[in-house]
């Protein structure tokens, strides 16, 4: 699965594909100026904040949450914090306990937080993700543990997180909260994760049967157009390559059957 993963992710990756083209113009003497064109626009496209702003407001699901409701539990997906610089950092004495190094996905971290704290929510479940590095130089991460000195941190009980279940993608999350929901009759509960990560995951928990309130973090900002929407960037291309794993992915998990549009 890691093999596969990292496959793909090479494929979709942008650069992956200019390197590509860059061979095919040193070896082809046919359809240059053609090939040429069509490669920097590709870039172009690729690389302003323009096309990243585009695709996440096309692709993101309006909010169902209800603040006038009482949800018994938020599910926080996993992912929401830079395990890997836990991995590759396990002796920096001067951190403290408590310390999250965040991402951008640990917005729905905190969006799950604020939920339990102000009584929105009943329970904060999160799935028990261990982070294995390719590189066996560097240590396992179980991102529960980080999650819970965060949370005590907060003020928030250890009771009030359930961790419902191992899990490795957003697949066993779905199936993992169908099966703690079953057993313990919970029926109101909140899905809580990226914008553009919920109409994939969202998909996915419909397809097994579960039809949660959503709320979705990292909202895309509006953007007036400027010149500066046009101009390529690296962080434009970073922005432009999230959308299109996701758009990939939905795609894999639609042909597999494993979600409902």
């Amino acid at each position: 699965m890691v093999l596969f993963k990292m496959v793909a992710l090479t494929l979709i990756n942008p650069l992956t594909l200019v390197f590509i083209g860059m061979v095919f113009l040193a070896v082809s003497k046919k359809n240059r100026r053609v090939f040429t064109i069509c490669l920097t626009l590709y870039c172009y496209l690729f690389s302003i904040s323009f096309t990243s702003h585009w695709i996440s407001d096309l692709w993101g699901v309006a909010d169902t949450y209800n603040p006038e409701e009482k949800y018994e539990a938020a599910v926080v997906l996993a992912g929401v914090l830079d395990v890997e610089w836990y991995s590759m950092n396990d002796s920096l004495f001067y951190v403290p306990n408590n310390h999250i190094h965040t991402t951008n996905s640990t917005e729905r971290l905190l969006a799950g937080v604020y939920f339990v704290k102000t009584g929105h929510a009943g329970q904060l479940l999160l799935g028990q993700w261990t982070y294995c590095p390719i590189n066996k130089a560097y240590k396992s991460i179980e991102e529960a543990e980080k999650v819970k000195l965060f949370l005590a941190s907060q003020g928030i009980n250890e009771n009030k997180l359930v961790l419902y279940a191992k899990v490795n993608r957003t697949l066993d999350e779905a199936r993992g909260v169908k099966a703690y929901t079953e057993r313990n009759r919970i029926k109101k509960i909140l899905l809580v994760t990226s914008w553009l990560h919920m109409r994939r995951s969202i998909a996915m928990f419909k397809n097994i049967g579960l039809t949660p309130d959503i709320f979705s973090t990292n909202k895309p900002q509006t953007e007036k157009l400027s010149w500066t929407s046009f101009v390529p960037s690296l962080q434009g291309m970073a922005d432009t390559f999230d959308c299109v794993y996701e758009l990939a992915a939905y795609s894999l998990y639609y042909a597999k059957g494993d979600l409902l549009p």
